[in-house]
């Protein structure tokens, strides 16, 4: 009686393994940005709705940070401005500017950032009144 696996049949057990890891590694990756980039993109929903409120209800916006609490994981945050980088690249920028709020999207900054311009997320400029 056989108590083992002969050596081809390992080497076709890792043979299929692989093919199946060759598939759903992407796959993951790419399921992985794309989830970011729409964390991003709520994110930055969230902080235009809640500046704009802010500034409407106080007539000036000091800080980003008394209008909204981001998460310092996916943003680095300043006074008037919050920044998502990839890879240490800056790839989504919200900027506060007199009374407009600047967003900057770059697409070549990674494949999140192309995810983001893939979730209709481009640079445009809104106002806060």
């Amino acid at each position: 009686m056989k108590s083992g696996f002969s050596l081809l049949e390992l080497v076709f057990s890792i043979v299929v393994i692989g093919i199946i890891a060759s598939f759903a590694i992407p796959k993951y990756m790419h399921t992985r940005d794309t989830a970011l980039a729409s964390t991003i993109k709520r994110d930055i929903i969230t902080t235009i709705t809640s500046v704009q409120t802010h500034f409407l209800i106080n007539r000036k916006i000091d800080s980003i940070s008394d209008a909204i609490t981001l998460n310092e994981t996916n943003w680095d945050i300043s006074e008037k401005k919050i920044i998502f980088n990839e890879e240490n690249t800056p790839c989504a920028t919200l900027e506060i500017e007199d009374r407009v709020i600047h967003l900057t999207v770059d697409s070549g900054a990674g494949s999140v950032c192309q995810s983001l311009v893939d979730l209709n997320v481009t640079t445009q400029n809104f106002d806060l009144i």
